[in-house]
């Protein structure tokens, strides 16, 4: 009987051995990036709302190879006396040659009717933006915002550069 069950054994381990069968990893291709050309730049604008606590960014003239655009809007505000990071992004489809998204400087509940908590002591911060192309190849470019109450309108404006040059301070 031992050897008999010695022989189910060794038949089940050898069984085992046989043949495997093998399957194809196909490696996920990692994103290349890519310089733009001068003429494929898309026309960028950010805007604020009189008030200061909405952002209105707008992308046009999207060249015909993006397929969707990733943003990131960093920035510092200020709560409890502290200065904290804070941000918001999202990744946009391209449907077009023009998009456009309203950007909340703070936060927003909706759950019985809408209750916003909004940011505060914000001057500027940085708006990320990587175009994204059919291939799977990147593009990023970065710009750097500030955010000013105009002292005679008493409304709050925007102003967009790029992240290497000098930020305006004149008012």
């Amino acid at each position: 009987m031992k050897k008999l069950s010695l022989i189910l054994v060794c038949s089940f381990l050898l069984f085992g051995c046989g043949a495997k069968k093998t399957s194809k990893i196909t490696p996920t291709p990692v994103p290349r990036t890519f310089e733009l050309q001068e003429a494929d730049k898309p026309e960028i604008t950010l805007s604020s709302r009189d008030d200061g606590h909405m952002l209105y960014l707008k992308i046009s003239k999207i060249p015909s190879f993006v397929a969707s655009i990733e943003y990131e809007l960093l920035y510092n505000a200020s709560e409890s006396g502290m200065e904290i990071e804070k941000g918001l992004g999202d990744t946009l489809k391209v449907e077009g040659t023009s998009l456009s998204r309203d950007l909340l400087l703070g936060t927003e509940s909706c759950t019985s009717g809408c209750k916003y908590k909004y940011d505060e002591g914000i001057t500027g911060g940085t708006l990320n933006i990587t175009l994204v192309t059919k291939d799977n190849q990147v593009a990023p470019i970065q710009k750097s915002f500030t955010l000013k109450k105009d002292s005679k309108t008493k409304k709050f404006l925007v102003t967009l550069t790029d992240a290497l040059s000098p930020t305006d301070t004149t008012e």
